[in-house]
């Protein structure tokens, strides 16, 4: 079973889209997320992870990726409120949950009905 995906929220998004679009919207998810990983992993300044934040927010929350949601709103409001001491104690913790996103939603994508694997 796949920890951290909302299954819901995939199996909502397989209903509208369908099998073949879900698997692309699937592989385009990991591959933005594999680019904001390297993007963090880069010592990114203040604003840079504040703008990483705010997109992965709503995007991960729209592909079910509901605790990386939290995770990036958090980052992204802690930002704003200029606490860059704690954006610094998190981002290993930020970068981790970005990296493991990307890896999950590449492997459902490659699987030939990638909702039986999330029950």
């Amino acid at each position: 079973m796949a920890t951290g995906i909302n299954v819901e929220t995939i199996k909502r998004m397989a209903d509208e889209v369908g099998h073949d679009t879900l698997t692309l919207l699937l592989t385009v998810f990991s591959d933005e997320l594999e680019q904001y990983f390297r993007q963090l992993s880069d010592q990114p300044t203040a604003g840079q992870v504040r703008e990483i934040s705010h997109a992965i927010k709503s995007s991960a929350a729209s592909f079910g990726a509901d605790e990386l949601a939290l995770m990036a709103q958090e980052c992204e409001s802690r930002v704003r409120q200029g606490q860059e001491d704690w954006m610094h104690d998190h981002l290993p913790e930020f970068r981790q949950l970005v990296e493991g996103m990307a890896v999950e939603y590449k492997r459902l994508a490659s699987l030939d009905n990638p909702i039986n694997s999330l029950l």
